[in-house]
């Protein structure tokens, strides 16, 4: 019986777990549009069209990230996204000022997936998404 039970599992984990990987790798670089800097602060967030969940990626200082939904690195599944971005500022001290401000480094369009313009379908042969973003106005 042991037997039996130790080959049906032999046979039948390899499926599960294929199954269980449908999740694709991405990742990507942000960059300003205006001189191809990298962004070097923030989050990427992926939204499905279909569903509640976000995949997410931290910017580095050279402006990549690496999409993750359950653990690190594991990526997303397929299907059509709108990406936009989180926490994009840093906090500043302006000539003059007694205290440091909250300074945001982008266009506060990105921060919203309804006005980032920022979408892409994901598919089995996606790897990589690179964009631009604008740069925020000085007020």
């Amino acid at each position: 019986m042991k037997r039996k039970l130790f080959l049906v599992a032999f046979i039948v984990l390899p499926f599960f777990l294929i199954g269980c990987s449908d999740h694709v790798r991405l990742s990507g670089q942000v960059t300003y549009s205006d001189d191809g800097a990298p962004l070097e602060t923030g989050r990427v967030l992926f939204e499905p069209e279909s569903g509640s969940f976000h995949a997410r990626g931290t910017i580095g200082t050279d402006g990549r990230y690496t999409l993750a939904t359950h653990k690190p690195g594991d990526g997303l599944p397929p299907g059509k996204y709108r990406v936009y971005l989180e926490d994009t500022s840093r906090w500043e001290t302006p000539p003059g000022a007694e205290r440091s401000v909250e300074m945001p480094l982008i266009e506060s369009k990105y921060n919203y997936p309804d006005s980032s313009g920022l979408v892409l379908d994901v598919n089995r042969s996606t790897r990589k998404f690179d964009f631009q973003v604008d740069r925020a106005t000085k007020k």
